[in-house]
């Protein structure tokens, strides 16, 4: 059996997020699983599924060695040959035999995992929806609901970790039912490009126009009530975010510490600063501002996205609002010394 190197090697970089070396209780977690000419990988919180369509194999093999191995390969064609407990490949001069587990002991037979809804189309900027929700979600596990995205069916797609709120609000209704998606798993599924969207029981599954599958399993509880902080305040002051911004981001990222960075903003100068216990960052740039000083943090890439679609927030006595047509994003303030 041949199969082309360049179609292996795509499709196992499609599937490896799937793949965790932390879960100790799931056998092959760190395994390729090759079943009906699909390559899969699971990890107990997302399962990715890719076609392939030249290997028709059963088993399971060592994902590390492996990619490793494919990665290498200069040919365009690989020869296999597969016994019960071996697969051995072929590439010119080269040749690596590999132990073949023909047991697959993933939970891919699971009912939940596998019973799917029908197939549904999902809206135009979905991916940028949930890709800017997850920049809002928390990394303290105490609250599971706030480390995860809302995908309400009312056409909502929102985030938050208490102090900051992102809504995406779309003209009609989302074609799935109302769940939890795990932050974790939203840069899997943006990474695929999905098309569309399955029901499931106790998992969520998005498909993509070249076959793959990731579906997701979400937390079973009920996102928290944010109408009253995304409203309007009173006496609320515009302040227009400099254009030197986005590159100022580009460079706090490197140096951001779980991944926040600080805004502190005086009548005259804007501060952007991030760091950790082994380097920090500071850039001052030029500013425009009739509010009081404040200060706030944020998500650097959220805080570009944002950027590039609108420049002009509004600042009220303790929180931040940028908003355009199609969303709304919050952060609370908090009041510094000028």
């Amino acid at each position: 059996m041949e199969i082309s190197v360049s179609d292996f090697k795509n499709a196992l970089e499609i599937v490896k997020p799937g793949l965790d070396t932390t879960v100790t209780t799931i056998e092959q977690v760190t395994s390729f699983a090759f079943t009906k000419k699909n390559v899969i990988t699971y990890n107990d919180e997302i399962c990715i599924t890719h076609p392939l369509a030249d290997f028709d194999m059963q088993g399971a093999i060592e994902a590390d060695l492996l990619y490793k191995f494919i990665s290498k390969i200069k040919t365009k064609q690989i020869e296999l040959s597969i016994s019960d407990s071996e697969i051995t490949m072929k590439a010119g001069r080269i040749k690596a035999t590999f132990n073949l587990d023909s047991e697959i002991k993933l939970p891919l037979d699971d009912e939940k995992l596998i019973n799917k809804g029908k197939w549904k189309k999902l809206p135009e900027k979905f991916i940028d929806a949930i890709s800017m929700a997850r920049g809002c979600a928390s990394k303290d596990m105490i609250q599971a609901k706030l480390n995860c995205v809302h995908i309400n069916k009312k056409g909502r797609v929102e985030g938050t970790d208490g102090y900051r709120i992102f809504r995406y609000t779309f003209e009609d209704e989302l074609p799935l039912k109302t769940v939890l998606v795990p932050a974790s798993s939203i840069s899997s599924i943006i990474r695929i490009k999905p098309n569309k969207v399955a029901k499931g029981d106790g998992w969520i599954h998005f498909k993509n126009e070249a076959g793959t599958v990731i579906s997701c399993k979400v937390e079973n509880d009920e996102f928290p009530n944010v109408e009253d902080h995304l409203k309007a305040g009173k006496n609320g002051v515009q302040v227009e975010f400099p254009k030197e911004l986005i590159a100022s981001l580009d460079t706090a990222e490197i140096f951001a510490e779980d991944f926040m960075v600080k805004i502190t903003m005086n009548k005259k100068k804007m501060t952007v600063s991030s760091g950790s216990q082994i380097a920090t960052f500071k850039e001052e740039l030029d500013l425009n501002n009739k509010s009081e000083p404040f200060a706030f943090q944020i998500t650097p890439y959220l805080l570009k996205d944002i950027l590039k679609q609108i420049s002009v927030c509004t600042i009220y006595k303790d929180r931040l609002i940028f908003k355009n047509d199609d969303w709304i994003y919050m952060t609370e303030l908090s009041i510094v010394e000028d």
